[in-house]
Parts: structure tokens; sequence; C-alpha cells
């Protein structure tokens, strides 16, 4: 295994940790219970696409693992404006 595949396996590891720490402050109640576990999810794949990226050996390859990285992205930032808004 080279530097980048353990980097990423540790990068997985994290991104799974955030995932399950996320979901486990959601589950009390609060007005972001839904939208931690929604985020939570969205950290837990992250972490998946870091696992399949150690595998493929690049972030964009396959098209699929591009795209779900994508996603991943794009709901986080999502989860991050919602929880902005709702706390002005």
């Amino acid at each position: 295994m080279d530097g980048l595949a353990i980097f990423n396996s540790l990068e997985a590891v994290f991104w799974m940790t955030v995932g399950v720490l996320v979901f486990r402050k959601s589950r009390q109640s609060g007005p972001y219970q839904r939208l931690g576990f929604v985020a939570a999810i969205w950290f837990f794949l992250f972490g998946l696409s870091d696992v399949w990226e150690v595998f493929s050996g690049a972030w964009w390859r396959p098209w699929p693992l591009l795209i779900l990285k994508a996603s991943c992205i794009a709901a986080l930032v999502t989860c991050g404006f919602v929880y902005r808004a709702n706390k002005k």
C-alpha cells in the first residue's frame, strides 16, 4: 500500500467516524435532529467513497465515484447552509 492509499484509508476512517458521531448527536431531541441525521448519512457515504478510492486509485475514476464524491460534497455544503440559515 502506498502513501496515498494509507492517507485515503485514514481519511475514510475519519469521515465515517464523523458520520457516526453526528448520527449519535442527532438522536438527541432538538431542532436540528433531522438535519443531523441527513448530514450523518452523507458523512458516512463520503467515508465509503474514500474506501472505494483506495481500490480505484483515483477520485475521478470510475465516473460513478466522481458522481458520489460530488454528491456528498454538495449535500454537506447544503446541510451547512441550512444549519447556518436556521441558526440565525
